[in-house]
């Protein structure tokens, strides 16, 4: 029989499931194969170091004081650990850098023509040689007003916001608007309206 079967019998031999014929065999073979012989012995060796530790007992702080003496992880292990144990803010993170990547493309690949929007578009005077969107005197506009490469002149009442992107927004003494006034005229501006504006989409989702 060829050596690898007689490993086989060797694991049977030492756990005491060997059948008569099996162990003659087995005898027989080790008597002439050294390889065997030795396989055998660093088994029995290692059976009897565990059976002759099984009474060893550690104490009880016996874990922590050998993590204690391991190595510091490197930063980067640590910011990976952190990583993993900060999954909401990390995806948040993920989301507000692709979010910023996305508005700053958008700030310089705009279109430099007048852009407006509202939902009350026939309210509206627009004078597209002078780029200028104007809520006239007596006029109520329901919602957001949001101009894009012009100003925006607020004689009358805005139910919402009154945004200019790359212009202003200006007020005469008789506007009234219900949200707020912006002008935005550089990237960090418009990026912080983004922000805002994702974040009150948001808002709904998480009451």
């Amino acid at each position: 029989m060829e050596c690898r079967e007689m490993i086989v019998l060797i694991h049977e031999f030492l756990d005491e499931d060997i059948d008569e014929l099996s162990n003659q065999q087995l005898q027989s073979h080790l008597k002439t194969c050294g390889s065997c012989r030795r396989h055998l012995h660093e088994l029995q060796k290692a059976i009897a170091f565990l059976q002759s530790a099984s009474h060893i007992h550690v104490s009880a702080d016996f874990t922590s004081r050998v993590v204690a003496k391991l190595p510091a992880p490197t930063k980067k292990k640590r910011f990976s650990a952190w990583l993993r144990n900060h999954p909401f803010l990390t995806a948040a993170a993920v989301f507000l850098f692709l979010m910023t990547g996305s508005a700053i493309a958008s700030w310089y690949e705009r279109d430099n023509t007048l852009q407006i929007a509202s939902s009350s578009m026939d309210k509206l005077k627009i004078d597209r040689s002078r780029n200028v969107v104007v809520v006239p005197a007596g006029t109520t506009i329901d919602g957001d007003l949001v101009v894009r490469n012009g100003n925006v002149e607020v004689l009358g009442e805005v139910r919402g916001n009154v945004v200019a992107i790359e212009g202003k927004v200006i007020l005469a003494s008789t506007a009234q608007v219900a949200g707020s006034a912006e002008s935005i005229e550089a990237i960090f501006d418009w990026i912080w309206y983004e922000v805002k504006n994702i974040g009150n989409d948001l808002l709904p989702i998480f009451p």
